[in-house]
């Protein structure tokens, strides 16, 4: 009789992970906006562009003329926080890029964008020499937490040395779930 309940328990606990795992599926991200601005004492050009059809991968393609010694990256993240639609601040993150790559220190939702970055994340370091750096489809949302909810966002992260911002960037977008019916996005 002992064997028969530990082999039920292990049938429901295999389930339970494998509905764990398409709850986590269960969300799609898909982009309205992708805008970044780069500093020109730093950057000599820069193309940033949503990738079609899906609009789920965005790319950034940039050009650094001068070597970075060190740098920051902040992230924030708005969304709206019910009555309200209009979207507020939830996370203002501020990350030393050099102890991040080293993995030194961290915060979760960065992870999650460096995650995006795939093989590419590698390029994120101290010190950043000039050259062409490209981040071909990034996909934030395969690493997005579960329990996030439907709905818009806007994610604005910054790059920025002790002495100026290098790279702005500012994406809206939002989370839905396909089996439901067609998810209406509000403007951003």
């Amino acid at each position: 009789m002992a064997q028969l309940v530990w082999i039920f328990l292990l049938i429901c606990l295999v389930n339970y992970s494998d509905s764990a795992k398409s709850s986590r599926q269960r969300l799609r991200l898909m982009w309205k906006t992708f805008n970044c601005l780069a500093n020109s004492n730093y950057i000599s050009g820069h193309n940033c562009f949503i990738v079609e059809p899906e609009k789920s991968l965005i790319t950034a393609e940039l050009t650094y003329f001068v070597d970075i010694s060190k740098y920051n990256a902040t992230f924030k993240l708005f969304m709206p926080r019910p009555p309200s639609r209009q979207l507020q601040k939830v996370i203002d993150v501020n990350v030393d890029v050099c102890q991040f790559s080293k993995g030194l220190h961290g915060h979760r939702f960065m992870t999650i964008v460096i995650k995006g970055f795939g093989k590419k994340a590698s390029q994120l370091k101290c010190p950043h020499p000039r050259g062409n750096y490209t981040y071909p489809n990034i996909n934030i949302a395969d690493n997005l937490p579960a329990f996030l909810p439907e709905t818009d966002f806007k994610i604005e992260m910054n790059f920025l040395t002790s002495e100026a911002h290098v790279f702005n960037t500012s994406l809206t977008g939002f989370l839905y779930d396909p089996l439901k019916k067609k998810y209406k996005p509000k403007d951003v």
